[in-house]
């Protein structure tokens, strides 16, 4: 797995992780955005890096390889981690595998065990759709073009998406959607002391709603919203600078009350 570093080394820790049939180009925003205030740290998931010709077999494996990363580099915590939709169910399991390997954690749109007849149809439509379009087929290619636009992903974002997919195998392909419809939380989530902001949109709220419940059972430091309007993915890509917001706005409020209890202990 390779990783993009941005930022001074002195500064805090953040690590990104881009979301499916996509690259790590579409964290630029977020990327130059925290790179001020953060060194940033993005993986390029298996299968979706043009240097190389990996492929995407679990969840657990590309959590595992981040996890690694960092001890190799002797790094037992960082400050923040944030992924959208597969890149969310990374972070989640990057939490089940070491609790407490971050202070903070922003989840975008993780899709966490989606009921199973329409997962099969998503896996199915998914691979036939995106293989294709990107391999001469003219209406799965406008298909393609009308979920970009729907996200509202930047145009000179577009080629670069066709480069990623056409360069990803089947198997890859298919395996993005089968992993993240069908992912499930450990128990080990029960013991987790990162502070997490969960976030899905009002678009997905018929698949998304209960699995969040049940989470939120499970990890009592956790905040979940739903977003009016938007549609998987938007927030990342449309809208990054709503991203970078909502995660500075988080930390900041969750540590301003970690300080006021310091303040209320030290009164007593």
């Amino acid at each position: 797995m390779e990783f993009k570093e941005f930022g001074k080394r002195n500064q805090k820790r953040a690590l990104l992780i881009h979301g499916g049939y996509v690259s790590w180009k579409t964290l630029y925003v977020q990327i130059e955005q925290l790179s001020s205030d953060y060194h940033v740290y993005v993986p390029l998931l298996d299968g979706h890096n043009m240097n190389n010709d990996s492929e995407l077999k679990s969840i657990e494996l590309e959590a595992l390889k981040i996890i690694k990363y960092f001890e190799d580099k002797e790094i037992h915590e960082i400050d923040v981690i944030y992924g959208a939709s597969l890149g969310g169910d990374i972070v989640l399991e990057i939490m089940c595998q070491s609790n407490n390997f971050a202070k903070f954690a922003f989840v975008e749109s993780g899709a966490l065990n989606i009921n199973n007849i329409m997962g099969w149809l998503l896996t199915k439509l998914t691979t036939k759709v995106i293989y294709n379009s990107v391999r001469g087929n003219k209406i799965c290619e406008k298909v393609l073009d009308k979920w970009l636009e729907h996200m509202k992903m930047p145009k000179h974002l577009h080629s670069d998406t066709k480069r990623v997919l056409k360069h990803m195998s089947k198997y890859t392909t298919k395996n993005v959607q089968n992993l993240v419809c069908n992912y499930k939380l450990k128990e080990s989530m029960r013991g987790v002391s990162t502070k997490c902001l969960i976030v899905y949109t009002s678009k997905e709220k018929g698949y998304m709603k209960r699995p969040y419940s049940e989470m939120k059972k499970m990890v009592k430091n956790m905040q979940i919203m739903c977003i009016e309007g938007y549609v998987h993915g938007e927030l990342c890509i449309g809208n990054p600078k709503k991203v970078v917001k909502m995660m500075r706005d988080f930390i900041s409020k969750n540590t301003i009350k970690k300080q006021e209890r310091g303040a209320s202990l030290e009164s007593e």
